[in-house]
């Protein structure tokens, strides 16, 4: 008997050991125990908080802030922002995400090339945003890049979850041609996708030697088709700041903005077609629009939840897109609409109607 309590002590003392341990490995902050893997995660903690979002209507590409200014107002500043071109064009009305919905600004006006795909977006806020200087630009240097250097590409490809996703690789071809230019593309193995468009590549000093623009998805050989692997293409910054350099002041294009109400929104037969299992978040036999989310810089957000349903704007019914389109053609910023949802709140629906002016 004695022996079993002992082993019973026994086992409850290396728990509580092995708990402590635990919880204090939880609280203790991670330091490299490599001085080279501390320089890459001190360079790339200094550098990330000036990587952005740019969304376009059509989608959205990365960028980077590396200028401010004082602008007339107090407290406002005057960012601008390096991406693509091809992110850019034709995109309509565009934006700058910063990793939050809370943090969605609009973008003021831009200048691009096309055939160097490169642009500047410029954006107007009273927040302080990290800005990272590009020497390149800044004071007509170049950076030496070498194949078998250790490159880091930041932004967000895919989906906005994957914001200021980190790849990592190293220098393959230093200046290779690109839409007939000389010297205009880094060939290197830290991966993008769609979305990284327009964000920086970085080397270890925390230099930013380009900006990522394509990949090689698939290589054609006699046997088909074969999936690329690697074969990633950056615009090489001591090329591209000539041009950036030479952009002027009364060469921006405004970026024109349309009034809306905000929201984005899905027929109720589509929404439950493609989410079948959130049928009991609305009434039997509903029709209306779903809202499924949202444009953080407009009104509709202030009061609007997700999966609320548009029933009536105005007092005239919503049962579908073209209906809602028709209320709002040739509105005008200012404009005010009562919208009508149904909530579900607890176990009941609920109706309630909200004045929402178009900004």
């Amino acid at each position: 008997m004695k022996r079993k309590i002992l082993a019973l002590l026994m086992v409850l003392l290396m728990t509580f050991a092995l708990v402590g341990c635990l919880d204090l490995r939880a609280e203790d902050p991670y330091n490299s125990p490599a001085t080279y893997e501390q320089v890459r995660l001190d360079m790339l903690q200094s550098v990330e908080p000036s990587v952005i979002v740019v969304q376009t209507e059509t989608g959205h590409g990365s960028g980077i802030i590396y200028q401010v200014e004082d602008t007339d107002v107090d407290g406002e500043y005057l960012y601008y922002a390096l991406t693509n071109n091809h992110v850019v064009e034709d995109g309509g009305e565009m934006k700058i995400y910063y990793g939050d919905d809370e943090t969605v600004i609009p973008i003021q006006d831009y200048q691009a090339n096309a055939l160097y795909d490169v642009a500047v977006v410029r954006f107007v806020s009273d927040l302080s945003f990290s800005v990272k200087e590009i020497t390149q630009i800044a004071e007509n240097t170049t950076i030496e890049i070498i194949p078998g250097q250790d490159v880091y590409a930041i932004g967000t490809p895919a989906d906005l979850e994957n914001f200021n996703y980190i790849t990592s690789g190293v220098v393959s071809l230093a200046a290779q041609p690109y839409n007939n230019v000389n010297n205009l593309v880094i060939m290197h193995n830290a991966e993008i996708n769609p979305g990284n468009s327009g964000g920086p590549l970085f080397n270890l000093n925390g230099d930013v030697i380009g900006l990522n623009v394509a990949k090689d998805a698939w290589v054609s050989t006699k046997n088909g088709d074969i999936a690329a692997e690697g074969l990633n293409y950056t615009l090489n910054m001591n090329t591209l700041a000539p041009v950036i350099r030479g952009f002027s002041a009364e060469n921006y294009i405004e970026v024109v903005r349309t009034p809306k109400l905000g929201v984005s929104v899905v027929e109720i037969s589509d929404y439950l077609e493609t989410y079948p299992g959130d049928a009991d978040q609305f009434e039997a036999g509903a029709s209306g629009l779903v809202v499924a989310g949202f444009d953080y810089t407009r009104n509709a957000v202030d009061v609007l939840e997700e999966l609320d349903l548009i029933v009536a704007v105005d007092g005239t019914t919503i049962s579908d897109i073209a209906s809602l389109v028709a209320i709002l053609d040739g509105a005008d910023f200012g404009d005010t609409f009562a919208v009508t949802i149904v909530r579900l709140e607890g176990e009941t629906f609920v109706t309630h109607t909200y004045d929402i002016t178009l900004s």
